[in-house]
């Protein structure tokens, strides 16, 4: 006989089981439906070069010459990006591992400062070598409309979302 102590741990675990073969199909068809080929959709710009800078570059609907300039700067920083990029993950995990009282701790803590201090001076050479070399004077001059509509755009996503979710009222203090 099926009992609810026997039935209910079973019905879990297939509700689990189906969960999860859902979620492994949508995964996959979403994997198989996205482009691969660099170039395809809009998929051109490299993240790592920040994010407002493949959006504003996005917005400015730049040819297929510009697009394959922009391409061929970032490749041609792309080595210096890998190579900052491993060494803020090993200064990183090195912080993790070392005390502050440690003597080594000051040395990992400039190094990340100059990590820091290089990956802004990088994403500025290349964002001023676009602006530069590869954007036509309207296209300059659009940027900054680019930018201040895409702040207030999120200001105003953040208001909605803040009226939505109103923070809960503090008790009063007990004086």
């Amino acid at each position: 006989m099926l009992t609810a102590r026997k039935l209910m741990p079973a019905l879990c675990v297939a509700a689990s089981l189906a969960g999860v073969a859902v979620y492994a199909a949508d995964v996959a068809a979403t994997t198989a439906s996205a482009p691969t080929a660099p170039g395809v959709g809009h998929r051109w710009h490299h993240r790592h070069h920040g994010f407002m800078m493949g959006f504003v570059l996005h917005q400015l609907n730049l040819s297929d010459a510009q697009k394959t300039q922009v391409k061929g700067i970032m490749a041609g920083e792309k080595s210096q990006f890998q190579a900052l990029r491993a060494s803020v993950k090993a200064n990183h995990e090195a912080l993790e591992t070392t005390a502050p009282s440690s003597p080594d701790y000051p040395a990992l803590v400039q190094q990340a400062q100059t990590n820091a201090a290089q990956r802004i001076k990088l994403a500025s050479e290349t964002w001023s070598a676009i602006y530069s070399s590869v954007l036509t004077k309207p296209q300059q001059d659009a940027i900054p409309g680019i930018v201040s509509a895409a702040r207030a755009a999120r200001a105003a996503k953040m208001a909605a979302w803040k009226a939505a979710h109103p923070l809960p009222a503090s008790p009063p203090s007990a004086e």
